[in-house]
């Protein structure tokens, strides 16, 4: 193996590592599954927001809203204990 062939793998390797790491950086402090709000009241919450909700996924701890608002695409991290908003990304 060459050394170019070696430097590329080492940077795939490391970028594919750094990558891993930023998608796991978050979690909600959500405690057990019994103390969770519905997904519905999470829901209307989010609608009253002017949100327009198109997917709700679980990870992390957190409920992860996939939604749109003012035309735009967003990502909602929602504490599942609290209904607070704990992180929001536009897409």
């Amino acid at each position: 193996m060459n050394i170019l062939t070696k430097f590329t793998t080492i940077i795939f390797i490391v970028s594919t590592l750094s990558i891993s790491a930023q998608a796991s950086d978050f979690e909600c402090d959500s405690g057990p599954k019994s103390g969770w709000m519905a997904k519905d009241t999470i829901l209307q919450s989010l609608t009253a927001q002017g949100y327009k909700v198109r997917k709700v996924e679980v990870e992390d701890g957190c409920y992860e809203v996939y939604a749109m608002k003012n035309g735009k695409k967003y990502e909602v991290f929602v504490n599942p204990k609290t209904g607070a908003i704990e992180k929001t990304k536009e897409k």
